[in-house]
């Protein structure tokens, strides 16, 4: 009996892991277009140069991606000569592990910093105009499918259980 309970729990765990993953995502997502909006906004109103707007948005920021924005802006004030999507890139792969972005919502991270680092202000802007709408097209579709995975988590997690108890009795 007491087996049966820890195969049942432990399927359930799972099953929370992994819609947790998916509430995490769309909020993640949701964080990450402030972000940029933020940025953006620096760059527009303010005229501010980028290494400056993202030194801003290190210190703005107090969750998952305070350390990716510390670590651009430390990267660019050493002035090492190393290209802008460099620095983004390797921030990327170091600091976004600790989130639930997909490895897709990276990618179009990867390529907003391709684009920023060498253009004038309105080219940048554009970028950022780009990226925005497609984060908004990923962040739609998260928005429309968490309701319904994160059930069918919770409930695949529970009859999982319960089947390999049958199956085990």
């Amino acid at each position: 009996m007491i087996g049966a309970l820890l195969v049942i729990g432990s399927s359930t765990a799972i099953g929370l892991y992994f819609s947790t993953m998916t509430k995490g995502r769309v909020k993640d997502l949701k964080v990450l277009k402030k972000y940029i909006f933020l940025l953006r906004g620096d760059i527009e109103y303010s005229s501010t140069p980028l290494p400056e707007a993202i030194e801003m948005l290190s210190r703005r920021s107090n969750d998952r991606f305070r350390e990716f924005f510390t670590q651009v802006a430390a990267e660019l004030r050493k002035l090492d000569g190393i290209p802008f999507a460099e620095i983004w890139d390797k921030a990327i792969q170091t600091n976004m592990n600790e989130n639930f972005l997909t490895d897709t919502d990276k990618e179009l991270l990867k390529k907003l910093g391709d684009t920023l680092g060498f253009m004038d202000k309105s080219m940048q802007l554009k970028s950022i105009d780009l990226y925005l709408e497609q984060l908004e097209l990923e962040l739609s579709d998260a928005i429309r499918t968490e309701k319904e995975k994160t059930r069918l988590y919770n409930l695949l997690g529970v009859l999982c259980g319960i089947f390999i108890t049958v199956v085990l009795i």
